[in-house]
């Protein structure tokens, strides 16, 4: 089997427990293949592995952390600003960034619930994540002036190297609902490195106006569609705009819709999407994010995956 690409490879959280049960997501001489079929990526972690057994493995903190404001949004749904410690605010500023976020009257992890950062502020340390308040897991969180953070995880989006790779060109984000939340890390970085974002907004779906207020500071352009009339305008944008990468931000149809409409311009064009699994424990431990991938079981909590390859693979 060829080698899957895993977020945590190469970083501090690496070599992680599954590399020690030969079950590594990234190296095949780590798992039961044996084989080494690697993409050398400035990191060998079987040599990691073999060479420090008695290292202990680097796994990450809980902390409990101040919940400095809350402000109900939408219905049942809730903007929360929290006083992180600073050893976590640059990393939650990747592209896919989330945590485990727990009520902090609950001790067990299994009260853990993935929320993905909204925004991190690296001058005062605080991070922004939206909550909605639908089960067991996230009604507890908004009822407290404590809360506890796990982290930082890093697979909430496929296509993260595509995203930390374009520079110079001109992107196109397209969202949908709530994932918006996640949008301003990738929106973000994509201006950081030089290029020019446009972004559409579906206006039949959930708008969260500090998220659009925090595209606008970017200084991304924002435009409001409606995707199921407004196809053939996104195509033509595409292709006279040269456009090189498309970030969908939405549930798996919507990604699937844009992945047609992108294709339909030019299949070479760059496509980062959302990871809309199920996603418990963070660690590829649990199995709950696993998917068959054209015959092979991927835990997609860690492994990025092409993001047509996954669209396609479902529909």
């Amino acid at each position: 089997m060829k080698a899957l690409s895993c977020a945590d490879s190469g970083g501090k959280y690496c070599p992680c427990h599954l590399a020690y049960s030969n079950d590594c997501i990234r190296c095949n001489m780590l798992n039961k293949n044996k084989t080494c079929d690697c993409i050398w990526q400035g990191v060998c972690i079987y040599n990691e592995v073999i060479h420090n057994k008695n290292s202990p493995i680097v796994q990450r903190q809980e902390y409990l952390c101040d919940i400095e404001d809350i402000k109900l949004v939408e219905e049942y749904t809730y903007l929360i600003k929290i006083k992180i410690p600073k050893v976590l605010s640059k990393d939650l500023r990747s592209p896919g960034a989330y945590v485990l976020v727990k009520s902090e009257n609950k001790d067990s992890e299994i009260f853990s619930a993935p929320i993905s950062v909204m925004d991190v502020d690296l001058d005062n340390n605080t991070l922004e994540v939206v909550v909605k308040t639908v089960g067991i897991k996230t009604k507890g969180i908004v009822k407290f002036d404590k809360v506890y953070i796990k982290g930082p995880y890093f697979n909430g989006l496929f296509g993260v190297k595509e995203i930390k790779s374009t520079s110079k060109s001109n992107s196109l984000v397209i969202l949908n609902g709530l994932s918006q939340v996640n949008s301003i890390n990738v929106v973000r970085r994509l201006i950081e490195n030089n290029n020019k974002v446009d972004v559409f907004i579906n206006h039949n779906g959930v708008i969260l106006d500090s998220v659009i207020q925090k595209i606008y500071n970017l200084g991304a352009n924002i435009y409001h569609i409606d995707i199921d009339v407004d196809k053939l305008f996104i195509s033509d944008y595409i292709k006279t705009n040269n456009i090189k990468l498309v970030y969908s931000g939405g549930s798996n149809h919507f990604n699937k819709d844009i992945m047609d409409i992108v294709d339909s311009v030019d299949e070479n064009i760059k496509l980062a999407v959302s990871n809309n699994n199920l996603i418990c424990c963070g660690e590829g431990i649990c199995g709950a994010c696993g998917i068959n991938l054209n015959g092979v079981k991927v835990k997609t909590c860690k492994t990025q995956v092409n993001s047509r390859e996954y669209l396609k693979s479902i529909y």
